[in-house]
């Protein structure tokens, strides 16, 4: 990555306008997964808050935030994210996604451990975790709040 310049202002542009929609449209706080496991765990009668700053001064926005409970949960995107499973770095500009995926995977690790020597429990799920087995992904947040809430 040249010195300076951001991945995302040397952003190239949407190969097509199928393409350019396809991506807008898996980009924002209210995706699928996201708001499937917000169902389930309202329904369990957790409550937290949603797309937030776990800690408000460091930039870094949580899924879902347990604040009591010192709980956060991340929803990780599989292509966005590079998911070990589902990524496949696009054929057009591969280099730039190769970088831009490396980027994100770099700065979530960066995030992770912040928030872990702040004292909370950081919690990262595959979107496809959510698509497969939304009950198992909804126990684990359960028993992580519930850990952090004695």
């Amino acid at each position: 990555m040249a010195r300076g310049s951001s991945i995302r202002a040397r952003a190239p542009k949407a190969s097509s306008p199928r393409v350019r929609q396809a991506m807008e449209a898996n980009y924002g706080p209210d995706l699928r997964p996201e708001q499937a496991l917000r169902k389930l765990l309202c329904q369990c009668g957790l409550r937290f808050r949603k797309n937030c700053r776990p800690i408000p001064e460091y930039r870094c926005t949580a899924d879902l935030v347990f604040f009591r409970m010192r709980v956060c949960v991340f929803v990780d995107g599989c292509f966005w994210h590079g998911c070990p499973k589902h990524f496949a770095c696009p054929k057009k500009n591969g280099s730039w996604w190769a970088e831009k995926i490396w980027a994100t995977k770099i700065r979530d690790k960066r995030q992770r451990r912040h928030l872990r020597l702040e004292g909370w429990k950081v919690i990262r799920v595959w979107e496809h975790e959510i698509e497969r087995n939304a009950s198992q992904v909804k126990e684990r947040i359960i028993a992580a709040v519930r850990r952090n809430d004695e």
